[in-house]
C-alpha cells in the first residue's frame, strides 16, 4: 500500500474513532423499587396533577390532613377507592429530577420509638436536561399521628 494511502486509511480510523468516543451513555434500571412498610401495586389517583408542586415540604397524610380527600387509590389494578385512613397512611415527598430516573423507597415503621423513616434513593442521568416532579406517594400501614416522620433523601447523579 502506498505510503500517502496508508496515511489517508490512518487519518479516517484517527477521525472515526474519535467521533465514536462520545460520552458513555447513562443507564439505569427505569423499575422503581419499593420496600419495607410500603404496600406493593398501589396506583394514586391525585384529584389534579402535582398537588405538591407549588408547596414545600413533605407529607405524612392521616385522616385529618388537608389533602386526605383529594386522593384515591387503586389496588393491584382494581378502580379507583377513597383511601381508609383507618388502615392507612400515606406519605409523600415530591423530589425534582431529571427526566431519566429511577427510585428506591423504603418505609420503616418503628412503633417502640414512635418513629417512621421514609427513605428515597433516586437514581439521575444528568444527561437529560428536562426536569420531571415525582411527588414519591407510598402507602403504609397506619400509623399514629403522633409519630416522629423522617425523611431521608439523597439522589445519585450518573
Amino acid at each position: 500500500m502506498p505510503r500517502s494511502t496508508s496515511f489517508l486509511v490512518l487519518s479516517l480510523l484517527f477521525v472515526l474513532s474519535s467521533l465514536s468516543s462520545c460520552k458513555k451513555k447513562c443507564v439505569i434500571s427505569k423499575e422503581n423499587i419499593d420496600s419495607g412498610a410500603i404496600i406493593k401495586n398501589v396506583i394514586f389517583y391525585p384529584k389534579s396533577g402535582n398537588m405538591t408542586l407549588n408547596l414545600a415540604g413533605s407529607y405524612d397524610i392521616h385522616a385529618s390532613h388537608p389533602y386526605a380527600n383529594l386522593l384515591e387509590v387503586g389496588f393491584n389494578g382494581s378502580g379507583k377507592s377513597p383511601i381508609d385512613y383507618g388502615q392507612y397512611t400515606v406519605l409523600c415527598y415530591p423530589l425534582q429530577t431529571t427526566c431519566n430516573a429511577a427510585f428506591e423507597r423504603s418505609v420503616t415503621i418503628d412503633a417502640a420509638s414512635q418513629a417512621v423513616v421514609y427513605k428515597i434513593v433516586a437514581t439521575q442521568c444528568t444527561n437529560c436536561e428536562q426536569k420531571w416532579l415525582t411527588e414519591n406517594y407510598v402507602l403504609v400501614p397506619a400509623f399514629p399521628s403522633s409519630y416522629s416522620v423522617t425523611y431521608d433523601v439523597s439522589i445519585v447523579n450518573k
